[in-house]
């Protein structure tokens, strides 16, 4: 793409790199005010945070903790899918909730384009699957895909990639064969039965017997859905994803435009009208200190440090912020928490004012800067009355860890946003056009590391409650960063807050046998 192309696409960078920070607008350039949806411009805008009050916590900065100020039943710590969840479990009972950021949703977050919804994350639920449950009780119904992937490579569209489509693919024949003999061969892994054993090694293990081809599909799939390349990932993961897809589980995926953020964004809807005081949004949380009967949560907001002491904490902030901001947990629950690794995971969205592809929902692209890309509003495209004002591609862009400081500086996130841009140019003749604008989302911590043990060792070891501070989120569920596990062990930890309140026992072996090991 030539420089004066570049220039002319109104690039926006926003989001959050890290946990516990909270926006400092001060920090922000004016808004372009001849900016609009429709009128792109040159010169990025800038909206999110910047990361002073996260650096500090993670480098153990000492904060001057006041005393307690307010009381409550139960404190919230995190506004995504598990807190929000939680606090909509927890309806008639008395909680606050604490979010970094000044808006709700985490990882799920629902953003628009002149009307149109589109994910920022989190794309899609499993029909019956707790998100999908919630989303049903919200009054939501998320209708299913009812498309297998596609893969995109060599300027050549091979549909249901391991299916029907595997002999499609455009290489050589011997690769073809090889594709195909990994697909006989995981079908005949007893992947379930193995659990520990294959939870304990590489997937890598699995996949270096074959084409390079075949490991390279594995390396963009892995880093999109659990944060690794095969040699980093779990072969339970891996083998059992890997099943899921040959056998046609990916024909289970249901969601609306804007990815499973339509779930938190109608949470919100809900809530607020009557919870809106007890649902506070740039407020970071930078202690949370359990006493004999209480716990005093310490959280900054507009400048100023308060402490509210809760009976009860539901934490549902990622395990490498929770391990700094929770004193007094016991030192090998500290370390699995600390080890508990996550990726940076930038989303890159274009966002066309013409139909550039709709031809699949989510849709694989090795040798590129991003994974895979998906069609927004794939699942209501061919509803009656319905009309595509805008072709919305949100193109996924997991990076490896040591990348992680690019989504820092605005201007390395703008040039990975136009690399992922000039690299989908390339993919097919067609997509050679121009949007109106690029967008993109960038986390430095969202998705939690599916690794060799982290499902059935370090998980377990890093999310057991303490007397009176339950660990909840996806990275205590499994085996992969999931949303559906976020709302089951916030439905789990409302019950937990329920017992200990009631002074009632139990809620210890609750937690336990929710956090389990589960061959599914």
């Amino acid at each position: 793409m030539s420089h004066s192309r570049r220039e002319f696409i109104r690039y926006v960078v926003a989001g959050s790199v890290a946990s516990g920070c909270t926006a400092d607008t001060a920090l922000l350039p004016a808004p372009d005010a001849t900016s609009s949806p429709s009128k792109p411009v040159g010169a990025p805008r800038v909206e999110g945070e910047h990361f002073e009050i996260c650096h500090q916590v993670r480098d153990g900065h000492h904060f001057d903790l006041p005393a307690a100020t307010a009381k409550t039943e139960i404190a919230i710590v995190g506004g995504g899918v598990a807190g929000l969840s939680a606090a909509y479990f927890l309806r008639g009972k008395e909680w606050l909730l604490l979010e970094k950021e000044d808006h709700f949703g985490g990882n799920a977050y629902q953003e628009e384009f002149d009307g149109q919804p589109f994910a920022t994350g989190s794309a899609y639920a499993y029909h019956g699957d707790e998100g999908d449950v919630l989303a049903s009780e919200l009054g939501l119904k998320l209708p299913l895909v009812n498309m297998p992937d596609p893969t995109l490579v060599n300027k050549t569209y091979v549909p249901d990639t391991w299916k029907t489509g595997i002999t499609q693919l455009p290489y050589p024949k011997e690769i073809v064969a090889s594709f195909l003999k990994f697909r006989e061969d995981v079908l005949k892994i007893k992947i379930k039965e193995r659990m520990p054993e294959l939870d304990a090694l590489p997937f890598s293990r699995f996949t270096a017997a074959y084409a390079p081809e075949v490991q390279q599909w594995w390396d963009i799939y892995g880093p999109s859905n659990w944060g690794a390349t095969t040699p980093d990932t779990s072969a339970y993961v891996g083998l059992y994803n890997a099943n899921d897809l040959l056998t046609g589980g990916d024909g289970k995926r249901a969601i609306l435009p804007g990815g499973l953020g339509c779930i938190t964004h109608r949470l919100v809807e809900i809530l607020q009208p009557k919870y809106k005081e007890c649902m506070l949004g740039e407020a970071a949380v930078v202690a949370a200190i359990q006493e004999k009967d209480s716990v005093n949560v310490t959280y900054l907001r507009e400048g100023k440090l308060t402490t509210v002491s809760a009976k009860v904490v539901l934490m549902c902030a990622p395990k490498h912020i929770t391990s700094r901001i929770t004193p007094g947990l016991p030192a090998e629950q500290r370390t699995a928490m600390r080890r508990t690794r996550f990726a940076p995971y930038p989303v890159v969205n274009l966002i066309f004012d013409k139909p550039v592809y709709n031809r699949g929902y989510d849709n694989w692209c090795p040798g590129n800067s991003f994974t895979d890309f998906i069609v927004a509003d794939w699942t209501v495209r061919n509803d009656p009355g319905y009309k595509q004002k805008n072709n919305i591609l949100s193109c996924y862009t997991p990076l490896r860890e040591e990348f992680r400081s690019t989504l820092l500086e605005e201007a390395d996130s703008k040039t990975l946003a136009a690399r992922v841009l000039a690299d989908f140019q390339k993919i097919l003749p067609e997509f050679n056009v121009d949007p109106v604008e690029v967008r993109i989302y960038r986390r430095g911590h969202p998705m939690f590391i599916s690794g060799p043990g982290q499902y059935t060792k370090n998980r377990v070891a890093a999310a057991q409650p303490m007397d009176r501070i339950y660990f909840g989120g996806n990275d205590s569920g499994g085996p992969e960063s999931l949303t559906s596990e976020s709302v089951r062990l916030s439905q789990v930890g409302v019950e937990w807050a329920n017992l200990i309140l009631a002074g009632k026992p139990g809620a210890r072996e609750l937690a336990q046998k929710a956090l389990a090991p589960v061959a599914d």
